[in-house]
């Protein structure tokens, strides 16, 4: 490796998974790579065009910004494939959260009066959205069904019509109760649908959790913690202001 390359800065991206996650940048031979704990180099840019089957069966570190999250007014998803934050680095998940159900470090909180098991990790931005969505509903009474039922936090288990873990896997993710929800595999045309309101989107994206309902594959129950995504000093060229 060239002096010139050693003083080379890291891609922002790069910088921004090692804030949020369990890796450290590393270059060699003129190419980036994130490396974990247990010495597995991934791949910043494998430099290759790529459909979104591919990237969401083997991406890159890259990958993962590849579709940028919108926030704002909640509006009907009708691009095939966007669907951002579900291409995303398992290796790295895995690292950060638990390789092993035994391995995730499981605490209880207090969400809304309901008792939950969120990893360890992520249960202060939890109990902040539990705290807005609190100050929401004083406002708001009619949106207590939402949070009845609840479809669950930490599952074991894998993304439904895949081998890939689920983001519940790891205690980073919330359902809302179902019977309010709408969910791409249970209907029979894929055709975006919601009922989730506004204020309820807009507590979780404060706090760095991103929403299923942004996308053409939709999932309106399910909220998961990606900081990075919803930072935009991870990703200036593609996320929008």
């Amino acid at each position: 490796m060239t002096q010139g390359a050693q003083a080379e800065k890291p891609p922002a991206e790069l910088l921004c998974l090692a804030r949020y996650y369990s890796l450290q940048p590393l270059q060699k031979e003129g190419r980036w790579f994130g490396q974990l704990p247990d010495g597995t180099q991934l791949l910043f840019d494998d430099q290759l065009s790529t459909s979104f089957a591919q990237k969401f069966d083997k991406p890159d570190l890259e990958d993962v910004f590849s579709i940028p999250y919108p926030v704002g007014p909640i509006t009907p998803v009708t691009e095939v494939d966007f669907d951002p934050g579900r291409i995303r680095q398992d290796a790295l998940f895995k690292q950060t959260y638990g390789v092993t159900a035994a391995q995730v470090d499981l605490v209880t909180i207090d969400f809304l009066g309901q008792k939950l098991r969120v990893h360890r990790k992520v249960h202060a931005p939890f109990l902040r959205v539990s705290t807005r969505l609190t100050e929401a509903l004083a406002r708001d009474p009619s949106l207590r069904p939402f949070f009845v039922g609840l479809g669950g936090t930490f599952a074991w288990r894998n993304i439904a019509g895949t081998t890939r873990p689920s983001s519940h896997s790891f205690g980073v993710s919330l359902d809302l109760n179902p019977q309010l929800s709408h969910y791409w595999r249970w209907s029979k045309r894929l055709l975006w649908q919601n009922r989730v309101p506004q204020v309820i989107v807009d507590a979780f994206e404060a706090e760095g959790f991103i929403w299923g309902g942004r996308w053409y594959h939709y999932d309106t129950m399910h909220f998961e913690y990606r900081p990075e995504l919803l930072d935009p000093s991870c990703n200036p060229r593609r996320i929008p202001k």
